[in-house]
């Protein structure tokens, strides 16, 4: 009994074993063969077995089939030939079928779905056995083939990178380096990540690219480039406390106000404390970024600070460390604070990658890297929230346009 549960019950039926689906594959072949010899009888402007007529011009003679090819169709694999034709007259364009390209070994719809289940965290090594019994034993779905149908991944990020930001004002924006397992041994990528909000709300990916451990000359390079593209120098940005984006923000965007994200700020002070004092200290912290003054917000910061010396100055020190720049949010309307105060924006559309890319365990190179996370990113940009009260943002001055009033008025 145990060996007729285990041999009939548990066994995952193949596409060859439905019935129904070998229904389908036997009439998809005879549509496609009959559409196939209906493209030939268009093009020779007559049908099988019939003479061309007198006054007509001739256009060439039926010559057989070409060898026996496979098609992966939805319904799995078929078996078709294509019609032959010769005698073509000289100036008059060969034959070529519109319906099967040469060399074609699946339908459009199927090139389209294998980068879409790529970029849905199916693994390269996965597509085969997940795949296979869909398609049928003969369908072309090696690893290879899977790896040459994504190549349009990077024509996409190279159209994307060089389009133009002129015409689209942006307010504020969040920067941030992400590290991604990908290319040789212990080697980890880091991507450089510009996020920004334009004057209607909306957020929008602006740069992703490779960097060198997040270093001033990799920053300029991409704020260099967004400038390049036609972007605006935008009123804020929010990044975390590496030094070489603020270099590079220096030297580019001159008049942009700078806000270091609170959440890298608390892990660099928690760090400093004993475990004990995490859970209040973490309160506290809280307290001071929901303040609704600056005052309120730096007294807080002097309480805290003082409490915390001559026990842990490590932690004090970090805490005043900086501390204009952590309280820059206070000079934007108010509504926009939550969304000021941390590089989230970023940080919630890696959250989604990271889940992607988990299924690849480590990715062949970073290059490949940039390519597929941008197509992650892009799907995951459609449902970012748009900032609260938009309206508001007609109130932030950027610094083109503080540029121009001061000229006006000399």
């Amino acid at each position: 009994m145990n060996e007729f549960y285990n041999t009939q019950i548990f066994t995952v039926p193949t596409t060859e074993d439905d019935p129904i689906e070998a229904l389908v594959r036997r009439g998809a072949k005879v549509m496609l063969q009959a559409a196939l010899e209906r493209e030939v009888n268009e093009y020779l402007e007559r049908a099988r077995h019939q003479r061309s007529e007198p006054e007509s011009d001739f256009r060439g003679y039926r010559n057989g089939h070409s060898k026996e090819r496979k098609i992966s169709v939805g319904s799995g694999t078929i078996k078709i030939k294509t019609p032959r034709v010769s005698d073509v007259p000289q100036g008059q364009a060969e034959f070529e079928s519109r319906l099967v390209k040469p060399y074609q070994r699946r339908s459009l719809s199927l090139q389209h779905l294998f980068p879409k289940l790529f970029i849905e965290g199916l693994a390269t090594r996965d597509f085969e056995p997940a795949l296979r019994c869909l398609m049928g034993a003969e369908a072309a779905l090696s690893p290879s083939t899977i790896s040459r149908l994504n190549t349009g991944f990077k024509a996409e990020y190279e159209d994307w990178s060089k389009s133009s930001l002129a015409s689209l004002p942006i307010v504020y924006v969040w920067v941030d380096g992400i590290y991604l397992k990908a290319g040789i041994a212990n080697e980890r990528a880091c991507l450089l990540v510009v996020v920004g909000a334009d004057v209607s709300g909306t957020k929008h990916l602006l740069a992703l690219e490779e960097g060198y451990r997040e270093s001033k000359e990799s920053w300029l390079e991409v704020v260099r480039r967004l400038k390049a593209r036609g972007m605006n120098e935008p009123a804020l940005a929010v990044g975390d406390g590496g030094l070489g984006f603020w270099a590079a923000a220096g030297e580019v965007w001159r008049q942009t106000k700078q806000q270091r994200c609170w959440v890298h700020k608390m892990r660099n002070i928690l760090d400093k404390l004993p475990h004990k004092e995490r859970a209040e200290a973490a309160q506290s912290l809280r307290a001071i970024y929901l303040s609704r003054t600056r005052e309120e917000a730096k007294a807080k910061v002097l309480t805290l600070a003082k409490s915390w010396r001559g026990m842990y100055d490590k932690a004090a020190e970090c805490l005043m460390d900086d501390l204009d720049r952590m309280l820059t949010y206070f000079d934007f309307p108010a509504e926009h604070h939550k969304h000021l105060r941390t590089t989230n924006p970023i940080e919630s559309i890696f959250a989604t990658v990271r889940l992607r890319t988990g299924a690849m365990k480590r990715l062949r190179s970073s290059r490949s890297a940039v390519y597929l996370i941008f197509q992650i990113v892009r799907r995951a940009e459609k449902s970012l929230q748009r900032l609260s009260h938009a309206e508001k943002l007609r109130y932030v001055t950027l610094p083109n346009q503080l540029l121009a009033h001061t000229v006006v008025a000399a």
